[in-house]
């Protein structure tokens, strides 16, 4: 099996040929130091990664070296980290939203990132198309406090305004899906913290859930396969999304209180689990020992029967020792490999 077929069995919840790995993200300076490039595609390559996370690509403008406006109107500044932190949002006052134009979801450049890959990779690789179900927009659209207020106090325009994200992400992955043949969606956006949500299951149902399971149903409708990605503890709506038609949840983050084990039990005969070894723990303070004993340990609760994706709790972040990485990897290849996991 190549890297492509790897992750598609595994997110039908089939037994591939051995445990997939795959990262949302891989810190440029662990790239240089385990393959000699910061490049994804690179280190994706050279690490023989069984897939690549790839976002539509945005033009910008910038400001100064580090600042720039990109096409949603958000003004962004480099930080070090994987993504670019937003410093002034687009959209001040949400009830005069209707006066603001998402970006051109079928531009021609939209797609740059899935081309090279694509010219890297072939078949050979899963291309996950890393989308969003709606709150992650909302919150850079009106600024992290501005989104939360306006949940509460304007919902009628809140929600408007998420059913147009929600209409946003389909077009980019309807474009992308007859274009490129693309297999797999994934959703990041984040709702919860090692507490729970960050806002109340109560209006969570009333006023995020509806536009989440619409955009699930609208990706699975469109072909593609489903991964929802939220840290922290997500009690009060793993149910609902699973139910919504998910076909993977990640990470099964430790932060959380979650083990590989018990979601196993919980949801292993419904949908593939992704993670969870953990990248605050002995992935940036332990030995390469410590880590391939964690390797081995969440295999063995992850694994059998199939359905399972190794990776991270969340990134392979700057924090992350690149000799961790590294045996994490090994240790994936060294145990990983099935009917022995069966």
């Amino acid at each position: 099996m190549n890297g492509r077929e790897r992750i598609t069995c595994a997110l039908r919840r089939d037994v591939p040929d051995c445990v997939p790995v795959f990262e949302w993200f891989v810190d440029a300076a662990v790239g240089e130091a385990l393959v000699g490039s910061g490049d994804i595609i690179d280190i994706v390559d050279r690490l023989e990664l069984d897939g690549i996370n790839l976002r539509p690509t945005y033009e910008k403008r910038f400001l100064d070296d580090v600042t720039f406006v990109d096409e949603w109107g958000m003004q962004r500044q480099l930080t070090g980290d994987v993504l670019p932190a937003v410093r002034e949002s687009p959209i001040p006052d949400i009830t005069r939203h209707r006066a603001y134009t998402f970006p051109d979801p079928q531009a021609p450049h939209r797609f740059t990132a899935i081309e090279r890959a694509l010219q890297r990779f072939g078949d050979r690789k899963a291309l996950v198309l890393n989308l969003r179900d709606g709150f992650s927009d909302m919150r850079d659209l009106l600024g992290y406090e501005g989104s939360l207020m306006s949940l509460l106090l304007e919902p009628v325009a809140y929600s408007e305004l998420l059913e147009r994200a929600v209409e946003y992400n389909l077009a980019v992955a309807a474009a992308a899906r007859a274009r490129y043949g693309l297999e797999i969606v994934a959703t990041t956006d984040d709702i919860a913290n090692a507490s729970g949500l960050l806002v109340s299951p109560a209006t969570y149902f009333e006023r995020i859930a509806p536009q989440f399971r619409q955009v699930i149903q609208g990706y699975k409708a469109l072909g593609y396969l489903c991964i929802k990605h939220c840290d922290g503890n997500v009690d009060a709506v793993s149910d609902f999304w699973v139910e919504s038609g998910i076909d993977c949840l990640d990470p099964i983050d430790p932060s959380g209180g979650y083990t590989m084990a018990a979601m196993k039990a919980r949801y292993g005969h419904r949908i593939c689990l992704k993670g969870n070894i953990d990248c605050t723990g002995q992935l940036c303070t332990g030995s390469p020992a410590d880590v391939r004993e964690e390797v081995r340990q969440c295999l063995r609760a992850g694994a059998p029967g199939g359905g399972f994706i190794l990776s991270s709790s969340n990134t392979i972040h700057r924090g992350v020792k690149p000799e961790n990485f590294r045996a994490m990897l090994a240790a994936a290849r060294e145990y990983g490999q099935y009917p022995r996991l069966a």
